[in-house]
């Protein structure tokens, strides 16, 4: 049946979402007749709209108004016609260039703002420029103007970022001097910084959890502004080392319905059983990409449900995050992440934070390399040294790194735990064997720690999923993985990723005790 499925869909000419959708039912009832789940068909390629194809681009922009990294920030969003003039949404495909010589420009992730869209932060105050491209589908360009000085709301602006911070931010920036005065709940005034040069922001770290602050701001040529009262919030719960030991597995989803990985085809409790079966210690589930927010109040039962079933059986859930920028408003994302309950008030144990220097990852931060270990500062900053840090580092050995390259050091003194993302068929050129996989991952620990200079607990990023020109790894380089990671002196060995996950490396997590 499933085979004439198919050729229907093919051969009847089909748009590629009602294929897709044949494809998703085929998949649905395979999943019924065969445990485990095989992996989800993958994603469809090319352009997907919801509606008909596009045939003009306009971008809708406005102000997001003054943070406390001092930056204006300016939204703008493509938005698509059909022919006749009517919206049309691209699910999948497009590909939009967003230039300006105003500012720094993010693109963000479709499901944040619904369609493509980037963000523009700037320090310069009066007239934006933006032109956005568009390259697939070819419909030529559009350019948008805003001025910086026609926008409302407060030009100073404090925040606290978690127990530990509080971060002022004005805007524009000062070029001669500015002084920053705290005033606690008493009243009682203390002179926080006097910052000499251009500045636009100022990090209050000796702020005290459930504390309540206000702040004082003097500029030369600007009266002094008094922020509003800030409360910070309670103290992080402190976290264990331990909860990063043994056998783990990365796990995300999508709030995108023609995703393979959309959140309503996860199955809890079906996914509480493998993990318990495999035996796993915990998850590391990915909760925010750069600032979007990815448990979307749709998806947070479903989350929830998960993260309460592990933990009824004793696997803990480890947030991961995946930072874009050193921004306030992305580390405010993996804060949010230290905080989460589910609904029935289970905690995670401990954050993971994916530090990569590509494009859809640090690579774009005006910071470059130095954006890598800011961002952990920061974020030790705010959380205090009691909460649990994994930072999940590109691989030393097997990507022929440096200090020179990858900022090793200076996120070690950060962390709790180093975790390098150890794919080992994923970098070679050739198939691997059971006995090199024990080299390489020897290798890559020995390495690690010495390109980060103090010893601290390891957590080797294990592969399973098919990333690479050399498929999935075998069931004995599985065994083979764990092995070399035990016998190096890791924790644990966490494994890439819960889709990509076949039945017979399940089967070889299952069988080997850690």
């Amino acid at each position: 049946m499933y085979r004439l499925l198919i050729f229907y869909a093919v051969t009847a000419g089909e748009s590629p979402p009602y294929m897709y959708l044949v494809l998703l039912i085929i998949a649905g009832l395979l999943q019924a007749q065969a445990k485990p789940t095989p992996s989800p068909p993958p994603m469809p390629s090319g352009l997907v709209y919801y509606g008909n194809p596009a045939a003009k681009l306009t971008v809708v922009s406005r102000p997001l108004g003054f943070d406390p990294d001092g930056n204006a920030r300016w939204l703008l969003v493509g938005r698509f016609l059909d022919a006749q003039g009517r919206p049309t949404r691209i699910m999948t495909g497009s590909d939009l260039e967003w230039l300006s010589k105003d500012g720094y420009v993010q693109w963000q992730t479709r499901l944040r703002f619904g369609q493509p869209a980037a963000i523009l932060k700037t320090h310069r105050n009066g007239p934006l420029k933006l032109e956005v491209r568009s390259n697939t589908p070819k419909l030529g360009s559009v350019t948008v103007t805003t001025d910086t000085r026609n926008w409302s709301g407060s030009r100073v602006v404090a925040q606290a970022l978690g127990p530990h911070t509080v971060q002022v931010g004005w805007f524009p920036q000062e070029n001669v001097l500015a002084r920053v005065v705290r005033i606690d709940s008493l009243g009682r005034r203390a002179i926080m910084s006097v910052i000499a040069g251009p500045s636009s922001t100022y990090r209050d770290t000796s702020a005290q959890p459930g504390a309540r602050y206000r702040y004082l701001l003097y500029r030369s040529g600007y009266p002094p502004v008094k922020t509003a009262a800030i409360v910070t919030p309670p103290a992080a719960r402190a976290t264990s080392i331990a909860a990063a030991s043994g056998k783990g597995m990365w796990l995300f989803f999508t709030a995108n319905p023609i995703d393979p990985l959309y959140f309503k085809h996860l199955d809890a409790q079906a996914m509480v059983d493998q993990a318990v079966r495999a035996g796993l210690h915990y998850v590391e589930l990915r909760t925010a990409y750069g600032a979007y927010w990815e448990i979307t109040p749709e998806a947070k039962a479903t989350v929830d449900a998960i993260i309460d079933g592990l933990a009824a059986h004793g696997i803990g859930t480890i947030g991961w995050t995946v930072p874009r920028d050193t921004t306030f408003e992305d580390l405010q994302a993996s804060v949010r992440t230290a905080y989460y309950r589910t609904a029935k008030g289970t905690p995670l144990t401990g954050l993971a934070i994916d530090l990569e220097r590509g494009p859809e990852f640090m690579g774009g931060d005006p910071q470059k390399l130095d954006a890598l270990w800011l961002y952990m500062q920061r974020l030790r900053a705010a959380l205090g040294p009691k909460y649990l840090l994994v930072s999940t580092v590109e691989d030393p050995y097997l990507e022929h790194l440096d200090l020179a390259k990858y900022p090793y050091r200076q996120i070690a003194q950060y962390s709790d735990v180093l975790q390098p993302m150890a794919y080992w068929r994923m970098m070679r050129r050739t198939p691997t064997t059971p006995a090199q996989v024990k080299v390489l991952l020897r290798a890559s620990y020995d390495k690690l720690i010495a390109m980060s200079g103090r010893r601290l607990p390891v957590s080797i990023g294990g592969q399973t999923t098919a990333e690479g020109r050399n498929g999935y790894p075998p069931a004995d380089e599985i065994t083979a993985s764990l092995d070399a990671s035990h016998a190096a002196g890791a924790i644990g060995e966490c494994f890439f990723a819960w889709d990509g996950t076949q039945p017979y490396q399940w089967d070889a997590l299952a069988a080997y005790r850690w």
